[in-house]
């Protein structure tokens, strides 16, 4: 091999011994101009420790050459490791583990235009980060990430923490996490699709912003279960698309957005277990909401939901905002299957289509905002003994079923056509 062919191999691969299951490592540089194919294997010895200086100066001199870094499969013991802009990783699906030694941070980035990670195990082994409020994977000012089949397991953190960047986190499982398993703050229209993130005690997916403003973020096709506070919760985060996750055993809510979390869109949707299970608040703007076809089960007793401002819990789908509630599917929630409204919070909204089965009454609505347009019509309600619908003040039921003595009495609100059975 000349000088040149062996500078351009070391640029381009890690070369760190990588001991695998077999006790054999294999670094083949042709993998390393495309597929990963099985390379042939050599017998090295087993090497321990800290190995972050040399990891760290094999993704310098990938990034400064625009190429990959191909990490093999092995165990990998790392701290405070800096990803330079262009800077791409990737292992072996399930073969390559990085593990925090512990010490500061895991993996980091700061102001880069672009960066990719690919099948790579990120473990945080439940050491302890420098900063709570980061993760086991951190960027920050990222024009374009790109996250694909990661595992991202035991931070003491978030599992992953993006600030005001862009981009897209797909297909990654994030588990174990002490924080939020995927936290989003500040971002630029971020694509968050296709995780599963279970047994995070800070809940699933968040997205947040300091400053109120729209988000522009997608979160659709994720699999949430048993995470603590909210499965999938918006924080001053507008024009949200939350859509087709499937949020099983939430331990808060299911899906929240707060009050200024304006415009938020939450469709095809299915929870199953929650003590609330869709609440989005509002504080008075004229933004529209839409909450359509989703399907909520098992929703269980509680008395306040932190996660959603302390409102009721046991409830299937909360709405205050403008908007359109339409085409649910609610069953098994012990104090209302649909609550419209909480004191005088309660936009003009038409709730139409939906079918609640097995609730404590079936649809609360606020009799404190009279000057709003409230529309309920043409919902199935079937097994709901506390009442089909009743109108409320906060969470105290101050008429009897207004499918039955009518809501001539209560200005702006209009209940027609709801079939009871």
């Amino acid at each position: 091999m000349n000088r040149r062919t062996f500078l351009f191999g070391t640029i381009t691969s890690l070369a760190l011994p990588a001991v695998a299951r077999s006790g054999t490592l294999g670094i083949d540089l042709s993998e390393l101009r495309g597929s990963l194919s099985v390379p042939e294997t050599r017998p090295v010895a087993r090497r321990t420790g800290d190995r972050s200086a040399e990891l760290q100066a094999a993704i310098n001199r990938a990034a400064a050459a625009g190429r990959p870094l191909r990490i093999p499969a092995g165990r990998y013991e790392v701290a405070n490791i800096r990803l330079p802009d262009r800077a791409r990783l990737v292992g072996v699906p399930g073969e390559t583990h990085l593990v925090y030694s512990g010490g500061g941070r895991f993996l980091y980035a700061e102001e880069a235009r672009t960066l990719s990670l690919e099948g790579l195990v990120l473990d945080g082994a439940n050491r302890m980060l420098s900063d709570e409020d980061d993760g086991l994977l951190s960027l920050a000012f990222v024009e374009d990430a790109d996250l694909a089949g990661l595992t991202v397991q035991g931070s003491a953190g978030h599992g992953v923490s993006l600030t005001r960047t862009g981009g897209s986190v797909r297909d990654c499982r994030v588990s174990g996490a002490g924080g939020v398993g995927i936290m989003s703050t500040e971002g630029n229209a971020t694509t968050i699709a296709g995780n599963t993130v279970s047994d995070c005690a800070g809940g699933g997916i968040h997205l947040r912003r300091w400053m109120v403003g729209d988000d522009g973020s997608t979160v659709r096709d994720n699999r949430i279960h048993g995470v603590g506070e909210a499965g999938i919760s918006l924080s001053s985060a507008g024009t949200v698309r939350v859509a087709g996750n499937d949020l099983q055993a939430i331990k808060g809510a299911a899906i929240v957005a707060d009050a200024a979390s304006a415009g938020t869109s939450v469709s095809n949707n299915a929870i199953d277990g929650a003590v609330l299970g869709i609440a989005l608040l509002a504080d008075g703007g004229d933004r529209l909401s839409l909450v359509e076809g989703n399907v909520v089960r098992n929703i269980v007793e509680a008395s306040a939901v932190g996660a959603a401002g302390k409102r009721a819990g046991g409830v299937g789908i909360h709405v205050e905002t403008h908007g359109s509630v339409t085409g649910n599917v609610v069953e098994a929630a012990p104090h209302l299957g649909l609550s419209l409204g909480w004191g005088a919070m309660l936009g003009n909204v038409v709730a139409s289509g939906n079918v609640i089965r097995r609730a404590g009454t079936g649809i609360g609505v606020s009799v404190l905002a009279s000057e709003q347009a409230t529309i309920v019509t043409g919902n199935l309600l079937v097994d709901v003994p506390g009442g089909a619908v009743r109108g409320m003040r906060f969470a105290e039921f101050v008429t009897d079923d207004l499918t039955r003595v009518g809501a001539a009495a209560w200005p702006g609100l209009t209940v027609g056509e709801n079939r009871v059975a």
